[in-house]
């Protein structure tokens, strides 16, 4: 749906996102996605669940002495494995 459609038939808009998310695209680009309150709840709430799951794993690998130095490469492959795993649970 283009960023004009979208301006035009809002109310469409929003009850076609109760069904499944709707990718809105400008000068033939993605630009936004707009999906149903329950959707983002449920988002927010993976979200959360992986936070919490990292930071766990964190504490436990601190108290068990594996910790290393954050270098430039170790942040990216932590940012990578979040992204991957946010990926991931989206795919469900």
């Amino acid at each position: 749906m283009t960023a004009t459609e979208a301006a035009k038939g809002f109310g469409q808009l929003v009850d076609e996102a109760q069904a499944e998310p709707i990718t809105i695209k400008k000068n033939g680009r993605p630009v936004a996605v707009i999906y149903s309150y329950r959707e983002s709840q449920e988002i927010e709430a993976l979200k959360l669940a992986e936070l919490t799951r990292f930071i766990a794993e964190g504490i436990e690998d601190s108290e068990a002495g594996r910790v290393q130095p954050l270098t430039k490469k170790l942040m990216e492959d932590i940012k990578a494995r979040g992204r991957n795993s946010l990926i991931k649970s989206q795919n469900l």
